[in-house]
């Protein structure tokens, strides 16, 4: 019984060119082939908007009403949102000045309450 060595992992890979006698009729790359294909188009994306400066806004609420704004922000953090009083506070305050709907409704909210 004779015992060969087997082939070493270097033996099976070679240099292009070197082991095998590639002409153009035999597939080899040519300069085209090389240049790869223009896919899709990558998705237009938007420019981010520009920051504003933030500045302090402190006011007095009542305690109830600063209760309920922590229990939300604490809330949406146990499910995995890191939301700040900040963000709910300016999201609150853009619902404000872009729904109409909002703005009724809050008007119509103080003004009763008033007379």
């Amino acid at each position: 019984m004779l015992m060969t060595k087997k082939p070493r992992f270097g033996s099976f890979v070679t240099s292009p060119g070197e082991g095998e006698n590639t002409t153009p009729e035999q597939g080899a790359p040519t300069r085209a082939a090389l240049v790869p294909e223009p896919g899709p188009a990558a998705p237009v994306i938007p420019q981010a908007p520009a920051r504003e400066e933030r500045r302090a806004f402190s006011t007095r609420v009542r305690p109830s009403q600063k209760a309920a704004l922590d229990i939300f922000v604490m809330d949406l953090k146990r499910a995995g949102w890191p939301i700040s009083q900040e963000a709910v506070l300016e999201e609150l305050l853009r619902l404000l000045q872009e729904d109409e709907h909002t703005r009724a409704t809050i008007t119509q909210r103080l003004t009763q309450r008033l007379f």
